[in-house]
This record gives C-alpha cells, sequence and structure tokens, in this order.
C-alpha cells in the first residue's frame, strides 16, 4: 500500500496567480497593510493561516483575532468568485490532473489525499473548478493548522484510519520549494509539478518533475 498526497495550487489547479493576486488583495481590505512585494519564502509557514499570523505579527505586534481571520477568508472568497465569474480560465486543472487524480483514486494499491496551506473553503473553491470533489477523501489544511509539516501529517493520520495496512511509501505532489522543503523534513518522496518550467524545484535538489499529467504512464512508472 502506497499513500499519494497532492498539493492544490501549482500542483492539480494552475491558479496560484489567481490565489497570490486574491490573497494580497482581501489582506490589504482586511487589514489596510500592502503585502504586494512580499516573497513568500521568507516566510516561516507558508499557508494561508501562518502567512496572515506572520505578517500581523510583524506589522502590529500582534495575532489576529477569530473575526478578522473570518473577514480575511470572507473577503478571499469573495474576490475568488468575481475572477472566476471575469474568467474562469484562472481556474484550470493543471493538464491532466484530474484524469489522473482519478485514475490513481481507482488503483487498488494506493490511497490518496490531499494537504494544501490554503483554507478549507478556498481549496474546495478551487478543486470544485476543477470537478475534484474532496468530501470522501482524507483532506488536511489551514483551517486544521498553521504549519505545512501539520496539514501533511494530519493527512496521513486520516489515511493511517482508513487503511488497515501500513503504507510501504507515502508519496507527495506539490509545486513549491515549501513542498518540498516540508517532504525533506517528514522523509516523504517527492515529485514535482513544475508547470512553468522554470527548474526552481530541480535547483532546490529535486528528482523527479513532471510539467503536467498529460503523460500519466510515466508519472505511474514512478509510484
Amino acid at each position: 500500500m502506497k499513500y499519494i498526497i497532492f498539493d492544490i495550487d501549482g500542483t492539480l489547479s494552475d491558479t496560484k496567480k489567481v490565489d497570490d493576486q486574491c490573497f494580497i488583495e482581501a489582506f490589504e481590505k482586511t487589514f489596510g497593510v500592502n503585502i504586494q512585494n512580499q516573497n513568500w519564502a521568507e516566510l516561516k509557514n507558508v499557508t494561508d493561516w501562518g502567512i496572515t499570523e506572520e505578517i500581523i505579527q510583524r506589522e502590529f505586534n500582534r495575532i489576529p483575532t477569530r473575526g478578522e481571520y473570518d473577514a480575511m477568508l470572507s473577503n478571499l472568497l469573495a474576490l475568488f468568485q468575481i475572477e472566476k465569474e471575469r474568467a474562469s480560465d484562472r481556474f484550470k486543472e493543471i493538464p491532466g490532473a484530474k484524469q489522473f487524480f482519478r485514475k490513481v483514486n481507482t488503483l487498488p494499491n494506493y490511497q490518496i489525499g490531499i494537504a494544501t496551506g490554503a483554507w478549507q473553503d478556498s481549496a474546495k473553491l478551487k478543486l470544485e473548478a476543477i470537478e475534484i470533489d474532496p468530501s470522501n477523501l482524507p483532506f488536511s489544511n489551514s483551517s486544521h493548522y498553521k504549519s505545512r509539516e501539520e496539514i501533511t501529517l494530519h493527512t496521513i493520520e486520516q489515511l493511517n484510519q482508513r487503511s488497515n495496512l501500513k503504507a510501504e511509501e507515502i508519496i507527495y505532489f506539490g509545486d513549491g520549494a515549501w513542498d518540498f522543503k516540508t517532504c525533506q523534513k517528514l522523509g516523504i518522496r517527492f515529485i514535482g509539478i513544475d508547470v512553468n518550467r522554470d527548474d526552481k524545484l530541480k535547483d532546490l535538489g529535486a528528482k523527479t518533475i513532471f510539467s503536467n499529467y498529460l503523460d500519466p504512464e510515466s508519472i505511474l512508472f514512478e509510484l
């Protein structure tokens, strides 16, 4: 039995640009802080919860209130809906992702899950746009935990509860430097998705990288 875990933005859905844009706009609307030039990789926890907390601590020397987190999420979802209606192609899948995801989910020796740094409602919106339903899958996100490590471990815990067999290997599909580093910390095998072909994952040391899922047999060979 192998566990296959997927990130969302840049891995299943080609939504990194619209996600960054809407997050930045929602942040300024909620907190009055312009984070246009923020480099996510400089932050400790590159998750919606972690980014919000760390920047507010830096700017105001406090953590956000529950009401502020709720307002931030509400503003973010509203901006996503506007962009989705204005330009639905900004919420498309990574080529071949939906079909590959569904194929792996039918294979007898694999269990699949989702672990994302997005908040749950925004993650579901992006998955819905590419016709992937996480409701019956192990699924963790930034509404549950602040760090990538905790989110990934929570998905693994859910997979363990489902399976009667111990996983012989865990494989994570991701696109970000933080995904790769999380896998290194947890001892998980990493498969990179580099849709922009910018070689950032390769430069970090990732060994197995695909630009999309249009050659599923080649990817399955690596599982």
